[in-house]
């Protein structure tokens, strides 16, 4: 199971704009649709807190797009201080709280990581990311109650594929392999011929046995 929880941290984890995402019809009965199509979903929300803090905060806009460059290109720690000096500038932003929560996870440093994703969601509680960036940090501490409350908020928010398959590992956890089986299903529904559609698959043939 670690192996597949390390799988989706990196996909979850490896961009800060879109990720792929399935049909937002129902949580108990996805219907999947194109992921090219929902992930554009995810890239929306994305451009528009970003355009919204470059007109509203354009100092903390300037400082984001130099932590974002500097994270992309691994250096963390440059990232992390970046993204501080932007919160000096708009401390109660959501999606600057997200940014620097998610970099402080990709470091691996999940106290942090878990203090800024929970203001995150607190000062905007409509963006799917920080729930999902809380799903996974519960998830990996094996509190699973909480893991599947956070999990289940971010995908009434967008129902992304990451968010679907670490639910499945949270009710696996749990002992509740039906609604396991539904979530991967739907996983490799949507995401076939992808790294979390194979490894979504892998869980479908072990749960068999």
């Amino acid at each position: 199971m670690k192996y597949f929880l390390l799988l989706s941290f990196i996909l979850l984890l490896c961009s800060c704009a879109a990720n792929p995402t399935l049909d937002k019809n129902n949580i108990e009965s996805m219907n999947v649709v194109s992921t090219a199509q929902e992930a554009r979903h995810g890239k929306t929300l994305h451009d528009q807190a970003l355009q919204q803090l470059a007109k509203t905060q354009p100092e903390a806009y300037v400082l984001y797009e130099q932590a974002h460059a500097a994270e992309v290109q691994g250096d963390l720690k440059v990232a992390i201080e970046l993204y501080h000096r932007a919160m000096q500038q708009a401390p109660e932003n959501g999606f600057l709280l997200t940014s620097l929560g998610l970099a402080y996870l990709r470091n691996e440093d999940t106290i942090p990581a878990r203090r800024y994703l929970l203001k995150a969601v607190r000062y905007d509680p409509g963006y799917y990311k920080p729930t999902l960036g809380l799903g996974y940090i519960y998830l990996q501490s094996q509190q699973w109650k909480k893991a599947v409350s956070h999990l289940e908020s971010s995908l009434q928010q967008l129902v992304t594929v990451e968010g679907t398959f670490l639910l499945g590992n949270a009710k696996e956890a749990q002992g509740d392999l039906p609604r396991a089986r539904q979530l991967y299903q739907s996983v490799v529904q949507a995401d076939g011929i992808g790294k979390l559609g194979k490894a979504a698959a892998t869980r479908l043939r072990s749960l068999s046995r």
